[in-house]
């Protein structure tokens, strides 16, 4: 199976992406903003959104990012039929091997009104345990409840119930980072990569510390061409790419599919 991948810029609840045929210009949505009276009224709008996305089928994703430590990170957006972003899925994991999980991220105007985290984790005593938290926040992005359960395996989740937990406040704006390829993850050429019968492009920030990501290489543009002519010379210059994810026996790996220069 192979699914096409273009990174999208998302701001707010403003949805672009680009395509072979040239980059299109961003339209700002126009979007209700929900009232909540209480928390009832957030888990039926959580229902009401997974329906309407998984309705539409529409993603964005960015790129799989990884640092040496083992600690990654991977954002799904999930957007309506009118290209609005509703629900950002963040799949983790702590360079500790001790935690990874998904946050799933409700958006009312832009803002999370629900995040949802689904947690592997290895506790103090070493050993694993599955968390369910769910945060509810105000209008004004202000957190306001958490309640979460936990058990020894996933499948044994939803038979616990909730309990009354202390607040967990989290912000999605890592998470969009990812997703729009800025800050922490942008993407630098950082080189190129042989591996066997196949060439890699690394990218990531300009920082040996940083976030890194490899496209596996199946042709050449003017865009690799270039790069190829003085590697060291490109090291740390700001790239735009689109990719396509190829599965192959489960297994997922990115695929280069263009690129230029961006100031």
């Amino acid at each position: 199976m192979k699914k096409y991948i273009f990174p999208l810029l998302l701001i707010g609840l403003v949805s672009c992406g680009s395509d072979n045929s040239g980059e299109k210009k961003t339209e700002e949505k126009k979007t209700i903003v929900k009232q909540f009276k209480n928390e009832a009224e957030m888990d039926r709008q959580v229902l009401e959104l997974k329906k309407i996305t998984e309705s539409s089928g529409i993603t964005a994703n960015s790129l799989h990012y990884e640092k040496s430590d083992g600690e990654m990170i991977e954002v799904i957006g999930h957007l309506d039929t009118t290209n609005v972003l509703q629900i950002i899925e963040e799949q983790f994991s702590e360079g500790s091997g001790k935690t990874n999980g998904t946050r799933y991220y409700f958006l009312n105007n832009g803002k999370p009104f629900v995040i949802q985290e689904l947690i592997d984790q290895v506790n103090g005593g070493n050993e694993a345990v599955f968390i369910d938290r769910i945060s509810y926040y105000n209008e004004k992005g202000k957190i306001i409840k958490t309640k979460e359960r936990s058990a020894s395996f996933q499948d044994d989740i939803n038979s616990m119930k909730y309990k009354p937990a202390p607040l967990h406040p989290l912000s999605s704006k890592r998470a969009m980072d990812a997703l729009n390829s800025q800050k922490e993850f942008a993407t630098t050429f950082q080189g190129f990569v042989n591996q066997d019968m196949f060439s890699y492009i690394i990218l990531g920030p300009d920082d040996p510390n940083g976030f890194t990501t490899a496209l596996r290489l199946d042709f050449k543009d003017q865009l690799i061409n270039i790069l190829a002519s003085d590697p060291e010379k490109y090291i740390g210059v700001n790239v735009k790419v689109n990719f396509e994810v190829h599965n192959d026996r489960g297994f997922e790996f990115q695929v280069y599919a263009g690129g230029k220069f961006v100031d």
